[in-house]
């Protein structure tokens, strides 16, 4: 969970972790959850995570501190929308990655997006993954997918669903052992000490 005591900090964490500030004002400037907010969901969660805090402004890496006043309102409907398919695929979130944050006398919202498993991705939105509606993480934005990259997603799901299913019937003869060898000799060039380089095949793939 991000340590934040102060907008130095804010600074501090945008080159160390995937972070976005949205402001959250809403038309009547109490708050609201940006529409924008699904974008990043998506995104985060189709890369590598990352936290997305509501109640800062940000324009140009420098950091505005609104806070944000009806905060419940905020949590009722990103709970709310997240388990609605037609805003998005699939909730992620839990209430413990979700919270209140009392910076000075302005109560942010700070919200931890996981990555999402390989069967679980694509994260889109609406019921359709494509045209526009699946995005990825790239140099602080969201960008959307095309969908070649969303159906390699798609088709990634089923390998992986392969993956957990027990082969009967075959063995070690059936592996490529040129293949194993060089596996080894990677492995044994970078854990020069490890015991494992000192067994046969058949334990080292055990």
């Amino acid at each position: 969970m991000l340590g934040i005591t102060s907008l130095e900090d804010l600074a501090l964490l945008r080159e160390s972790v995937s972070l976005e500030c949205k402001l959250a004002k809403g038309r009547d400037g109490k708050g609201a959850l940006p529409e924008d907010f699904w974008a990043t969901y998506s995104a985060m969660a189709n890369t590598d995570g990352g936290f997305v805090i509501l109640g800062v402004r940000e324009g140009k890496g420098q950091f505005e501190l609104e806070g944000i006043e009806n905060i419940n309102k905020i949590r009722t409907d990103l709970f709310n929308n997240l388990n609605n398919r037609q805003k998005v695929s699939v909730n992620l979130l839990s209430d413990k990655q979700v919270r209140q944050h009392l910076m000075g006398d302005k109560i942010l919202l700070i919200i931890e997006i996981p990555r999402a498993s390989r069967q679980q991705r694509p994260v889109y939105l609406t019921p359709n993954p494509f045209a526009g509606n699946t995005y990825r993480r790239l140099d602080e934005g969201d960008r959307p997918l095309s969908d070649e990259d969303v159906k390699r997603m798609l088709a990634e799901q089923v390998e992986e669903s392969r993956d957990y299913r027990i082969l009967h019937g075959y063995g070690l003869g059936d592996l490529d052992m040129g293949t194993l060898r060089v596996y080894r000799q990677v492995f044994a060039n970078r854990e020069p000490g490890h015991p494992w380089n000192e067994i046969d095949d058949h334990a080292f793939c055990r």
